[in-house]
């Protein structure tokens, strides 16, 4: 009989959760780097289409030839990432999903995006999570706290008669750096299971789980506010009580928590009295530690937003600004040449061989290739122009093949110049070296006279 198995979503999770805290690791007493991340900005050369970029390739070819484009590297530091999930902004007349701990609030479409809307940020940057639709109804009013009076337990209701649990506020600084209309961040919590508190500083109590509302399916019949309904939790953790709120026709409208009580991970409830009946309920079962205690689990947080910011005042303004790139990634655990073995640790490279040649006419042009020997096809040395400095005389190179000559001419393939290499400084940091976790080919980005390009990446589990 054949074994059966989930890999379950909270993997996801935790791969997530581990690259939000470990983009830099050191050791702690000499401070050593054992795990580092870096920012790339990588090739020159046009693609065949510059609309329509080449699709990335894992073939060890293919990675090295990225290797040999690279001009530039930029540490990412723990302020450069953070978890986020899909942007959904709270919209009228739209039927939510409400929370429900017995169905698969996580299903994915193609795209590794969430089918099931259950959450929504009002325009104040608040989120919520539904954890009561009005039995499918659209939802017309929108969720909202003014900070620092939140309701009972957190629960927004009104008119439409929706139940909203305030979740968290986005992070001013976060949203300019993390938000965009796709994505909004989400902030880790504790998960740890127990009476401590949670993300909003909220000692929850719920361990397994808590009952934080109590959703009427069937309001019934022929309630009366004067003979007494009575609500009975039954299930395998305690405290969780409520009362009714009866409508106007003589069915109930709504069951209000009083206590949510704790240590649940089922319970079902029964509604008794001696002068209505046909009301049903459901009691949906908190995630454990309580709705709110843990946001990136609770929300399915599967992917991970990278950002780093390029200047043109990095290394002293010796990264060039007048070149086009196609192609930026990200590389874990590169070597540097004062590390070696170890992981680099310097918070910026330079990728590129620094050429000085001699004084003379004419002037290499970025995107050509520069050689050394009888020709093109006979080269002992080829290189990609990256930049050069008419007033320096110094070449930056990347996509060296070969080992430069000194005092031996530079030809230039496109330009027919003609220079005389005096020296040869290649870069400090050893590549091929690390691993190249994320590789995007773009259509050609002019950088900014200033150099200031804030780059943002987005991976998935």
């Amino acid at each position: 009989m054949p074994n059966k198995n989930i890999l379950t979503f909270n993997a996801k999770v935790v791969e997530s959760e581990q690259d939000y805290y470990s983009p830099v690791a050191v050791l702690p007493i000499t401070g050593q780097a054992i795990s580092v991340t870096y920012a790339f900005i990588s090739r020159v050369d046009p693609w065949s289409s510059d609309i329509n970029p080449d699709q990335p390739l894992q073939t060890q070819a293919y990675l090295k030839s990225v290797f040999k484009n690279i001009f530039v590297l930029k540490k990412v530091t723990t302020n450069d990432i953070s978890p986020v999930i899909p942007r959904v902004d709270w919209t009228a007349n739209t039927v939510y999903t409400y929370y429900s701990d017995t169905i698969d609030m996580f299903t994915e479409d193609q795209a590794g995006i969430l089918n099931i809307n259950f959450y929504a940020r009002n325009s104040y940057d608040q989120v919520f999570k539904c954890l009561w639709n009005n039995n499918g109804a659209p939802s017309t009013v929108m969720p909202f706290f003014q900070p620092g009076t939140y309701g009972s337990n957190y629960i927004f209701q009104d008119a439409d008669g929706y139940k909203w649990k305030y979740i968290y506020t986005v992070n001013a600084g976060l949203k300019r750096t993390f938000m965009d209309n796709n994505w909004m961040p989400v902030p880790v919590g504790q998960n740890t299971p127990g009476p401590v508190l949670n993300i909003n500083g909220v000692e929850t109590g719920a361990w397994a789980g808590d009952i934080e509302v109590i959703n009427v399916t069937n309001g019934g019949s022929g309630y009366s506010n004067t003979v007494p309904v009575t609500v009975t939790i039954t299930g395998d953790g305690t405290g969780a009580a409520g009362y009714v709120k009866i409508g106007a026709n003589g069915s109930i409208a709504d069951i209000v928590v009083t206590n949510a009580g704790t240590n649940y991970s089922y319970a079902s409830v029964s509604i008794t009295s001696a002068s209505g009946s046909g009301a049903t309920a459901i009691v949906p079962i908190s995630p454990i530690g309580g709705h709110g205690f843990d946001p990136v689990s609770e929300f399915g947080c599967n992917h991970i937003m990278y950002t780093c910011q390029f200047s043109g005042s990095d290394l002293n303004g010796t990264i060039p600004t007048d070149v086009e790139y196609r192609q930026i990634g990200l590389l874990i655990n590169p070597t540097g040449k004062d590390t070696y073995p170890y992981p680099a640790n310097n918070s910026i490279y330079a990728a590129y061989t620094q050429l000085q040649v001699a004084p003379g006419f004419g002037a290499y042009v970025s995107d050509e290739l520069i050689f050394q020997g009888p020709s093109l096809e006979q080269a002992t040395f080829v290189g990609t122009v990256l930049n050069f400095n008419t007033s320096t005389n110094i070449i930056n190179v990347i996509n060296i093949t070969g080992t430069p000559t000194l005092s031996t001419s530079i030809f230039g393939n496109s330009s027919s110049t003609t220079r005389t290499l005096l020296s040869s400084n290649p870069p400090t940091i050893l590549l091929p070296s690390g691993y190249l976790a994320y590789i995007e080919n773009r259509s050609a980005v002019q950088r900014s006279p200033d150099g200031i390009e804030q780059l943002k990446f987005v991976l998935g589990y």
